[in-house]
């Protein structure tokens, strides 16, 4: 009878020595104050988003991976990563899943101040013949300005994130730029503090249309079940957390400690 009480608690100290499994996050290296790299570092909201909900997570731990957001859709459709932060819904990405929502944000376009000189009161009609700005392998705007670009009667130029875009606009290479308008006005203090735009500069763009929210997710490869068993029960699990986050308001806190440069 001693013998077998040892041998179960010998299980059962072995089973509470297993570590937690590490699975890897892909995240946008280009999208401030949301998620971008700085120093080899996954930072921003969403990424102390997941640091958090990592650490309410059983048998779990995330490692977040910074990488070009075109290669993280490229990686996750491939199904040679698990996850990727943070996707907007989009069901034309037949290739993904979703995590439940996490946060709102509120996509608006802004152009130069002489380019609205004209009327322009109707999204995407009034905008036509127009240069816009778009961050690599983003699907802002709705459909009928992407069939618009399609058609040719918007001309689409990219960069890779909202820096690249927002001095273009600036420097007068495109006519208008639509991304969160967070990540506008985020990147446009930023590059006004550190000396490459003046007040001035800043002043000639205007917003000019506010269009639909877009809400965050957490994407998931649909082409990696056999490589990932455990994924199902990873989501399942990220989503109760995240869950428990929005409505401890813990997720609208690490927003505002971002934002005002103390991490929590």
């Amino acid at each position: 009878m001693r013998c077998g009480l040892l041998l179960c608690w010998a299980g059962l100290a072995l089973g509470a020595s297993v570590p937690p499994r590490q699975v890897v996050v892909l995240t946008d290296n280009g999208y401030p104050p949301y998620s971008y790299e700085a120093d080899g570092r996954a930072v921003g909201v969403y990424n102390e988003v997941l640091r958090a909900a990592s650490q309410r997570m059983e048998g779990y731990r995330i490692e977040l991976r910074p990488v070009p957001w075109k290669r993280g859709l490229v990686e996750l459709e491939a199904g040679r990563a698990m996850a990727l932060s943070p996707p907007y819904y989009r069901p034309e990405r037949e290739y993904m899943s979703y995590s439940a929502p996490f946060w709102q944000e509120q996509v608006v376009v802004y152009c130069r101040a002489e380019v609205m000189r004209t009327p322009r009161q109707h999204w995407p009609a009034d905008f036509l013949g127009l240069r816009f700005g778009n961050n690599t392998g983003f699907r802002p705007g709705g459909k009928a300005f992407w069939q618009a670009v399609q058609r040719g009667e918007i001309q689409l130029d990219e960069a890779p994130d909202t820096r690249g875009n927002l001095l273009k606009l600036i420097n007068g290479r495109m006519d208008c730029y639509l991304n969160d308008k967070l990540s506008i006005h985020y990147m446009l203090d930023r590059l006004q503090r550190r000396g490459a735009i003046s007040a001035s500069q800043r002043g000639e763009l205007v917003e000019a249309v506010s269009l639909n929210g877009e809400q965050a997710y957490i994407g998931f490869s649909k082409r990696g079940s056999q490589r990932y068993p455990y994924q199902d029960d990873f989501i399942q699990q990220l989503n109760a957390v995240l869950e428990r986050m929005k409505r401890e308001g813990r997720i609208a806190a690490i927003v505002e400690q971002v934002l005002h440069g103390g991490l929590p």
